[in-house]
């Protein structure tokens, strides 16, 4: 039997609880009277895990008849069981998604369309590059929820004894060769057993795209048509990248496809510096106990530009209440909550509101500020290219192929050809 509810009614029943529930059609009578238990899959660090934690137990709150179970797996595993799940459509309600990957599942359809669930206007809140990054062929499919972006950490004991100072202000970023003198003079002076890090692990090439697009580079070309990788900019970039390897700069552990946690090596001592995410402070800020550190800017060249960060939530398509579902994936995005969640996780906001106004973090507040400035550098090329559905078949090439030039010595020339034909044959069988 079913029963038309008004907004009001779906209100009275528990429901409702964030702004906005568009409620377009007949609602089953039973959804709204009786218990409802949803599971949200995410991967996450303690601070993560415990602030989604909070929302979740404040939704609760004041959805009594809504129970909601926090389903953590290691990122490394994430997408596998995830994909796994969805094959034998025993997928969670909700789950969280990078940015990179919203298209992938919005193309399966095994991401549900959230046009029904918002009002018209509710875009307008976001920041317009995260916004089009859960949007697929002009329909969310995700809903933004926070985001990341990289800056370079410092051991600030190591770089005095060296007589390094570090920028202070953007503008005054190391440039690309400033940066390398930096290194190689830790490493002339034996300061730390290697100069830097970088955290590109797990096949995380989306980040080794930073670099291509400071030096005048991009993967694609302007209309995301056809590969742009074997260029002077692509060529340079990859040797670039490489030279940090055959030098010594970096540990050899630490390639796009090892799984090096750069994080541990940076709290030890081991490395000076390491190019990592505002996500990383809390543990930084807990492990680091025998180095005074702290957080400047990305290394430039040509350009400053940095990474596309963060994650959105989903609701899967074997959600039996998705509803319910959107309903809380709407509270956990809502302005108050997402301030809540970023300032306890350390990550940045993606509210307009919240953008402008600014987000009090009680952690570690100057660091803060400076990837908050890092992520008005995102180009916006750079984040059409890395929410393509298609980047998903892209990444384990590049993964590989970037692998091979910093680990077995396979030439830039020879990377740049073999990603470049790589990307063409998919975008030709798309």
């Amino acid at each position: 039997m079913t029963q038309t509810f008004d907004r009001r009614t779906i209100l009275k029943a528990g429901l409702g609880a964030s702004a906005g529930l568009m409620v377009t059609g007949r609602v089953n009578s039973s959804l709204a009277q009786s218990p409802v238990r949803l599971t949200m899959a995410v991967w996450g660090g303690k601070a993560e895990v415990e602030a989604y934690n909070q929302v979740i137990a404040k939704y609760q709150a004041a959805n009594p008849n809504v129970s909601i179970r926090l389903d953590v797996i290691p990122f490394g595993q994430f997408y596998q069981q995830l994909d796994t799940r969805l094959a034998g459509r025993q997928a969670p309600d909700l789950f969280r998604v990078t940015y990179q990957q919203v298209g992938r599942y919005a193309l399966g359809k095994a991401a549900i369309d959230l046009s029904q669930f918002i009002d018209s206007g509710y875009s307008a809140a976001f920041t317009p590059s995260v916004w089009s990054a859960v949007n697929y062929q002009g329909k969310p499919y995700a809903l933004p929820h926070h985001t990341d972006t990289f800056a370079l950490f410092y051991n600030a004991d190591m770089l005095a004894q060296a007589g390094v100072t570090v920028p202070t202000s953007l503008d005054q970023a190391w440039t690309w060769e400033r940066f390398i003198q930096v290194a190689k003079l830790l490493k002339e002076k034996s300061i730390g057993s290697y100069p830097f890090a970088m955290s590109w692990q797990n096949s995380a090439v989306h980040r080794w795209m930073i670099y291509l697009y400071q030096h005048g580079g991009q993967l694609l070309n302007n209309d995301l048509t056809a590969p742009q990788i074997n260029t002077p900019a692509g060529i340079e970039t990859i040797a670039w990248t490489q030279s940090w390897f055959k030098e010594g700069l970096v540990p050899p552990s630490t390639s796009v496809k090892s799984a090096e946690p750069v994080q541990n090596l940076f709290a030890n001592g081991t490395v000076a510096m390491m190019l990592n995410g505002n996500w990383q402070i809390p543990f930084v800020n807990q492990q680091m106990t025998k180095f005074k550190w702290g957080v400047t800017y990305l290394p430039r060249d040509v350009a400053m530009a940095d990474d596309l960060g963060g994650t959105c939530v989903a609701i899967s398509r074997d959600s039996k209440s998705p509803e319910v579902a959107a309903d809380f994936l709407k509270f956990l995005v809502n302005e108050e909550n997402m301030r809540d969640y970023i300032s306890a996780a350390q990550f940045l906001p993606v509210r307009k509101s919240l953008v402008e106004g600014g987000v009090q973090y009680a952690l570690r507040p100057d660091e803060m500020k400076v990837f908050v400035e890092q992520t008005k550098t995102i180009p916006q090329h750079l984040v059409s290219t890395v929410v393509l559905p298609t980047w998903g078949k892209f990444n384990p090439k590049l993964a590989d192929e970037l692998d091979l030039a910093f680990t077995s010595g396979q030439s830039p020339e020879q990377t740049a050809q073999n990603i470049e034909a790589h990307v063409k044959n998919i975008l030709l069988s798309s």
